[in-house]
Order: C-alpha cells, then sequence, then structure tokens
C-alpha cells in the first residue's frame, strides 16, 4: 500500500478522497505568501471536465459513437473514486465499443462479424450461478444481435443502444456534476484554513 493510499479513509466521500489522492500525489502549492494552498490538479479537473463532457454529449447527440469510445477512456481513472462512477464508465464503453463496431458495416451480415469477434474476445457462454451485472449486459447485447433478422432490426438495435448510451452517460453526468459541486465546496473549505 502507497503512502498517499494509505491516509485514504474508506468512510471518506468520493470527492474527499479525489481530492485527498491528488492533493498528496501532486503536492499541494502555496498560492502566495499566505499558509493558504491550492490543489493544482483538482483545479484544472474542475475547470477542464465540463468540456470533456460537453464534447461527449455533443459526440452522442451527432451519433459519433467511435469518437465518444475513444474519449470516454480519458475519464476511466475517476473509476477508482466511485462505484457509480465505476458502473456507469464500464456501461458506457462496453455500449460504445459494441456500437463502434456494429458502426463500420451497419448490416444483419456484419453484425454476425461482430457477434464471433466478441464470442472469440470472450470466449462462450458459461452458466453461472450468480452472472454478475457487467456480464449480464454483454451477454444481452450477443444474444440480441443473434435475433437480428434484417438490416432494418439492426438499425432498429443500434438506434436503441445509442439510447441506452445517452441514459447512462446522462446518470454518469448528473453524478459527475455532484462530484465537480462536492470538489469546489472542499476546495474552499481548503482556502480558508
Amino acid at each position: 500500500m502507497s503512502e498517499i493510499s494509505s491516509t485514504i479513509k474508506s468512510d471518506m466521500t468520493p470527492a474527499e478522497r479525489f481530492y485527498k489522492y491528488f492533493g498528496q500525489a501532486y503536492g499541494q502549492q502555496p498560492k502566495d505568501d499566505s499558509s493558504k494552498t491550492q490543489n493544482e490538479f483538482v483545479e484544472e479537473f474542475i475547470a477542464t471536465v465540463p468540456d470533456i463532457i460537453d464534447e461527449l454529449e455533443t459526440n452522442l447527440i451527432k451519433h459519433e459513437i467511435r469518437e465518444f469510445y475513444i474519449k470516454i477512456k480519458n475519464l476511466k481513472y475517476l473509476c477508482e473514486f466511485s462505484e457509480e462512477f465505476n458502473r456507469f464508465w464500464l456501461l458506457m464503453r462496453a455500449i460504445s465499443g459494441g456500437l463502434q463496431r456494429l458502426l463500420e458495416e451497419p448490416t444483419k451480415d456484419h453484425a454476425v462479424d461482430v457477434y464471433v469477434y466478441y464470442y472469440k474476445q470472450y470466449g462462450g457462454r458459461r452458466k453461472l450461478r450468480y452472472e454478475s451485472w457487467f456480464e449480464n449486459h454483454r451477454w444481452e447485447f450477443l444474444d440480441r444481435l443473434t435475433k437480428l433478422t434484417s438490416d432494418e432490426d439492426l438499425n432498429d438495435f443500434i438506434l436503441e443502444k445509442i439510447d441506452a448510451l445517452t441514459s447512462y452517460f446522462q446518470l454518469f453526468k448528473k453524478e459527475l456534476d455532484y462530484f465537480i459541486k462536492e470538489l469546489k465546496k472542499i476546495r474552499d473549505t481548503q482556502s480558508e484554513k
């Protein structure tokens, strides 16, 4: 266990853990001649993440799934601080990954190729007594691919999954907005000390 993670307590909120971790990892620099400190990484996070979220939202609106898939990877580190971030990030990454493969050639024949790719990638379906929530989503996606009978069915499936991806993104965004508000409160409290 690192020195930094040993001071992070389990009863802290995700924002408190984030603030403390990055304050210790990057060091807090004096803002001026006073004894007040500033967490530069947190300041940059608060300033830049809303723009990243806006870009991701634009990608979804324009159905630019490949770009969304690539950009969402840059927020993976948030998974370390919140189970909610972890859940939504995994779902968004998985759905956008499957969709971007389907959208390379949105035909029923290509959907079969996508199914085969994932089947080879993850192996055959195992009958598990308590299949994890993530595995359930993966297999629901793949099972639906096997039931497509036409290109029109595939198009409907793609639109349905884009809607699901958008819903997960909105939940992630809402969680992130709250997270940023909490970070600002922590920052303001720290700067008053």
